[in-house]
């Protein structure tokens, strides 16, 4: 298949226009090219306009002609497409692609959700415990509720009305986390996917951790991504979530803001560090919809490349998030 060919069943793809993607493969899909885009500048420059105008004809010609790029530089690339958008049940009509808190010493407890105090979470655990946030919408033990659910009368809080916003269940949430195929080389999940669900406002919450296999300097740093994704009924609630989440993340010492390409409904990235351990986070908030992501890179090392990989972390969750709500 030519790559032009290719290119044009991506965006339909990401577009929404193929009016009956597989789930598999149209996350695969999605998540894939949405990675290699966020990874340059006229790539990001693309997904943005394609997120800003999807039935735009410039931004659709845009995408395209970066997305046929990195296929014709990178055989693996077109390799996976193809696999993916020419499998068995697979057809294509014109352009279009048709397939089938409580805090002690040793742990931060979110929920039903614990976060062990070990060597490479304790910066992170050192931020949660100082700001006192907690991403996934659960019930912090000792009473404190980030989202709460606004049952006054009169409320006309309703986020499912337009579509691909929908709630999510556990079962959905495990889907938004990054698997090892969509991770950047080098990557390994570091311990088991942490799960749970708030019966008081019916949000869902699933955190879970990958490390680089390798050495990142000279001492052999290891570097740390860890995901905490949750959804409540509705989209305002989220927002409430995101707006309290915000406020205190940014409120942390030293926090300072830097670049997030145009990602979900709403966004803000910033740095952290720790003079205590000497470290410093990096972190990405992002609200998809009903759907609440933190995404927590630690620590941000004396290289070029950490930003480029932690955008590119940032706009996989993202477009995952989308494509759940979309199924």
């Amino acid at each position: 298949m030519e790559s032009s060919e290719l290119a044009a069943m991506a965006v339909a793809v990401l577009t929404g226009a193929a009016s009956a993607v597989g789930q598999s493969a149209g996350a695969a899909v999605a998540d894939s090219v949405r990675a290699r885009l966020a990874s340059t500048e006229r790539g990001r420059t693309a997904l943005d306009g394609l997120h800003r105008a999807p039935e735009d004809p410039d931004a659709r010609d845009s995408a395209r002609s970066a997305i046929q790029e990195e296929i014709e530089a990178d055989p693996g690339l077109r390799r996976q497409l193809q696999a993916h958008l020419t499998a068995p049940g697979s057809h294509t009509t014109g352009s279009l692609l048709i397939t089938g808190s409580q805090v002690s010493r040793s742990s931060i407890a979110l929920g039903p959700l614990t976060i062990n105090n070990t060597r490479g979470g304790r910066a992170v655990i050192a931020l949660v415990a100082a700001s006192l946030v907690a991403l996934v919408a659960l019930a912090v033990y000792g009473g404190v509720r980030l989202i709460v659910v606004d049952a006054s009368p009169g409320s006309s809080q309703d986020g499912g009305a337009r579509p691909g916003v929908r709630a999510l269940n556990v079962s959905e949430l495990r889907r938004v986390v990054p698997d090892l195929t969509s991770m950047p080389s080098g990557w390994e999940r570091s311990g088991t996917l942490r799960t749970g669900t708030n019966e008081g406002n019916g949000c869902s919450g699933v955190e879970a951790k990958f490390d680089t296999a390798y050495g990142r300097t000279s001492a052999g740093t290891v570097v740390h991504a860890r995901f905490t994704v949750g959804s409540c009924p509705r989209a305002e609630l989220t927002a409430k979530g995101f707006e309290e989440t915000r406020s205190k993340v940014a409120g942390t010492n030293e926090a300072r803001e830097i670049p997030l390409p145009e990602l979900g409904d709403q966004r803000i990235a910033l740095t952290h560090h720790d003079a205590g351990l000497d470290e410093t986070t990096a972190i990405a908030l992002l609200r998809v919809g009903t759907v609440l992501i933190k995404l927590e890179y630690t620590p941000v090392v004396d290289d070029p490349e950490w930003s480029t990989e932690f955008e590119r972390l940032a706009s996989t969750v993202a477009a995952r998030a989308q494509q759940a709500q979309n199924a």
